[in-house]
């Protein structure tokens, strides 16, 4: 058998059970737990970790997703979202380099943001 990818993983179950922005926002939800877990416990560099990997591994899914040709969201949506993404990128690594509660904040914050809009459009 071959071992599904996080990102293959991910798209699986994200066509099971929720729908369209629910499961989406459902993911950005989780991705804030994790990281808010990991920023209530900073000695714990394997929460961050796995908190940091979930959270890349959801953004990366969206950056496929809004370079996709059958996205419909507007460009000026798709660029803001992509800055986005990138600025989760450049978190984690920052992150992994050295600890910092002020840039888990601003990614907690961001996801939950994220995460409430799409959940209030359903």
């Amino acid at each position: 058998l071959k071992t599904m990818s996080p990102v293959e993983a991910y798209a699986r179950t994200r066509s099971a059970s929720l729908h369209g922005m629910s499961r989406d926002g459902e993911a950005l939800i989780k991705a804030a737990r994790l990281l808010n877990t990991a920023r209530m416990h900073p000695e714990d560099t394997k929460s961050l970790a796995e908190a940091l990997d979930f959270n890349t591994t959801l953004w990366t899914v969206f950056q496929a997703d809004l370079s996709g040709e059958e996205n419909t969201l507007s460009d000026e949506l798709k660029a803001d979202l992509l800055s986005l993404s990138l600025f989760m990128d450049n978190s984690a690594a920052k992150l992994l380099e050295h600890y910092d509660a002020d840039t888990l904040d601003a990614m907690i914050e961001a996801n939950r943001n994220i995460a409430s809009a799409l959940l209030t459009a359903n």
